[in-house]
Formats: C-alpha cells, structure tokens, sequence
C-alpha cells in the first residue's frame, strides 16, 4: 500500500502548482536535492513516474494528477479536521458543506429549512455552494463536499447514499399576454416552435431539452442564450420568446414581471430531486445532522444506497 508523507505530498503539490522542483523545494523550506530525493523515492513507491520533466520545468504524469486530485482532497479534509475541531474548543459543534442545483436553492423551502437547522443548531456551520447537478455528483465523490441536491436523472455514481427529496415540474414561462398563456398546460412540441431564451447555468435542464427535441426528430431554436435564470426571466418579460424553467423558479416572479407559467404535459417534465450524501463511515456528524434535517421524518430511518454506475 502506498502511504506517502505529508512533506512529499507538499512538495509534489508545489511542483505542480510552480512547474519547477527548485521553486516547489525553496517553497517548502528545503535544498532541491533533498525535495528531488523524495519525490523519486515516492515514484519508487507508486511503480511510475509522476512528473514530467523537461528543460522548462516540471508538470504532472496522468498518475502524477491522479495523486495530486487525492491529496488535495486529504489536504481539504484535514483543513476541515482542524477547523471543526477548533469549533469544537471554543463550545460549537463543526460545519458541513451542502452543494445544490440553482432551482433547489430558489424554490422547494430550501432557504428556510437551513434557518430553522441554523436555529436549532447554532454550532454547525453550513457552507453552501451553488452548482450544477453533474459537479455537485464529481465532488461527492472527490470529498470536496459532503452533501448534494440534484435534479440530473438516470443512475449516479455507486456508492452514494441517495434519498428522494422533493419533486418539481417544469413550466413554459412566457409574458401573461402571450396567445398560450392561458393553455392548461402545453406540450413541448409546440414550445419548440417557439423562440427560446436558454440559461448557461441550468446545465443539467439545458441536456434534458435538447434530448427530448432529439426524440421529436427537433432542435430547440434559441434566440438569446444567457448566464443566469435572472437574466432569462427579464428577456421572456421583455417578449423576446419562451423559456422552460422549473416551477419553484419561476412562480415567485410571475406577478412582479407580468410572466405565466404553463406546465409541460409530458411526463418527463415532472422531475425528482434527490439528496445525496457520501457513504455514512465518511459523514462527520454534523453532515449528520443535517441530513436527517433535510430529510422528511418517514426518510431517516430508511437511507437508499444506490447501487448503479456512472
């Protein structure tokens, strides 16, 4: 088993950051012989080179960046060990990191149930990030972050704890005076003979649209594509076309910018969000907590392993 130091990983890491060994040894506080010694004894280690060198310096081997993604994640980890237990000396009770898609976050009562765990717990800290579902899965499985809300369906990387959360739908959001607005609801094929307004940061919705125009022999005509949902709303407001967007992400707005949301009739359009956790022996209790706060009461007793491949 290959169990390398603290210092050589300090030192591989620095060379990889500096792209020079002699750089990488006089950041951590050694001659370069001494780093190069080390570094060689940890290829020994491993059976193959991780670093390439070259007259302009150094940079990683596939194994080399295989290496350095672990133990950036050790290094991470450790950080966390040693703010938590900090907390824990001065009477609080550590942090978590919580990772979510941009419609869990607006909608689904997100916002207030981290206030209430904020008020029952006022010790654990919880870190929030925005992301897409795709990264939020790759790093859960990298330990850069311990729990996950996701909308992206189909199988998610094995080994993951994964728990139904809350279920959503999709609406086509277009001004309130448009001739489809007052529609029940509408069928996807007649949102495509629509111009479109796309988000960039609704990656994993954006894959969903184009597959299904895929399957009706179609392709999504867009007409702006923007960075955020934000942005999306203020175009359809200003008539520039249609946009398909989760419910709990556009019905706070509707009122506000004069828009109407027609829900999808296809039944892929009613979509299941999932929390994911990372295995429970690499939960610390905080994340814990958390997730049974998260969860609904008839969910805590019961957690799901999924079991597929990614």
């Amino acid at each position: 088993m290959i169990t390398p130091d603290w210092i050589t990983l300090r030192i591989l890491l620095a060379a990889a950051e500096l792209g020079s060994l002699t750089r990488a040894a006089a950041h951590c506080g050694m001659v370069t012989s001494a780093a190069a010694k080390r570094l060689q004894q940890l290829e020994a280690a491993c059976g193959t080179a991780l670093l390439e060198r070259g007259p302009r310096g150094v940079r990683p081997t596939p194994a080399g960046d295989l290496l350095i993604r672990h133990a950036r994640a050790a290094q991470d980890g450790l950080a966390r060990l040693d703010d938590d237990l900090r907390a824990l000396a001065a009477g609080g009770l550590g942090s978590v990191r919580l990772q979510a898609t941009t419609s869990c976050i607006a909608g689904h009562g997100l916002a207030e149930a981290l206030a209430a765990f904020e008020t029952a717990r006022p010790g654990i800290q919880v870190e929030l990030y925005e992301e897409t579902s795709l990264v939020i899965l790759q790093n859960l499985l990298e330990g850069q972050t311990d729990l996950g809300i996701v909308t992206v369906g189909g199988a998610v990387p094995a080994g993951l704890e994964v728990h139904p959360w809350r279920e959503d739908r999709l609406l086509a959001v277009m001004r309130c005076d448009h001739p489809l607005a007052g529609r029940a609801t509408l069928g996807f094929g007649t949102v495509l003979d629509e111009p479109l307004i796309g988000a960039v940061e609704s990656g994993a919705l954006a894959l969903l649209l184009e597959e299904q125009a895929q399957r009706l022999g179609r392709r999504p005509r867009y007409r702006f594509r923007v960075a955020s949902t934000d942005a999306c709303r203020r175009l359809v407001a200003a008539g520039h076309g249609i946009t398909v967007m989760p419910e709990g992400v556009a019905r706070p707005y509707e009122a506000a910018l004069g828009l109407a949301g027609v829900p999808l009739a296809e039944g892929w359009a009613r979509r299941r969000l999932r929390l994911v956790a990372r295995p429970p022996e690499r939960l610390a209790q905080p994340a814990r907590m958390l997730l049974e706060h998260l969860l609904p009461a008839d969910q805590t007793s019961a957690p799901r392993l999924s079991v597929h491949h990614w």
